[in-house]
């Protein structure tokens, strides 16, 4: 399936997955190989690309999984009641962001309070792409809030690499810069376990998330 189609199946969302996972991990796999079995100075070279080239497919992943997920529900074309919060949010956003901008006007205001009373029952429009965001940088506060944004239970699992995703961001961000940094082999090795990893880990979330139909609110 050609990744510019709209995910209009669970059985697509999950073939769409596996298609934007594995030319990622393949090429980590390839780069590990670098680093491990290449001459000394290739290894050296090896060793700082591993780091930029592992942000980016973390990255990447996160962000084309997310949106791909939103355009699932948003295929749906789900009752705003039956929305669980996190999902209703996104639906509000552009009027949330409006009413906090006003400070005397109750027109915004009045927009949010139909949104949840009078379209409670009305189908909703999801621009997936608008829906996530990963910022500048995807550091661990980001990532958090992307796993918000799904409903994905971030303290659960990766609350714990919180620290080594703020790493590897600053590190892929002074190599990016043209900082002469040598990253140690042992520490490239855990970057590049940890993506390959990652990387499965988010897939199993967002299928998860799929197949229990967790955007939907419990009767």
């Amino acid at each position: 399936m050609a990744s510019g189609m709209r995910v209009r199946s669970k059985e697509e969302l999950v073939d769409r997955l596996s298609e934007m996972s594995q030319p990622r991990k393949r090429e980590l796999i390839t780069l590990d190989q670098f680093v491990k079995h290449g001459r000394e100075h290739e290894r050296e070279i090896a060793r700082r690309s591993a780091i930029v080239f592992s942000y980016a497919h973390w990255e990447g992943f996160v962000k084309d999984a997310a949106i791909a997920y939103v355009e699932y529900v948003a295929f749906r074309s789900p009752l705003f009641g039956t929305l669980t919060a996190n999902f209703q949010a996104i639906v509000c956003r552009t009027y949330l962001t409006i009413a906090s901008q006003a400070t005397r006007r109750i027109t915004p205001h009045l927009n949010v309070v139909h949104q949840f009373t009078n379209y409670h029952m009305s189908n909703v429009r999801i621009d997936s792409k608008a829906a996530i965001d990963t910022e500048s940088n995807l550091n661990a506060e980001v990532f958090e809030n992307i796993c918000q944004t799904l409903g994905i239970d971030y303290s659960a699992h990766w609350s714990k690499y919180g620290h080594f995703i703020d790493d590897l961001v600053e590190q892929r961000c002074a190599i990016a810069h043209g900082e002469l940094l040598r990253p140690q082999e042992n520490y490239v090795q855990e970057v590049l376990d940890f993506v390959l990893q990652a990387i499965s880990w988010f897939t199993t979330d967002v299928e998860n998330a799929v197949l229990m139909n967790a955007y939907l609110r419990q009767p």
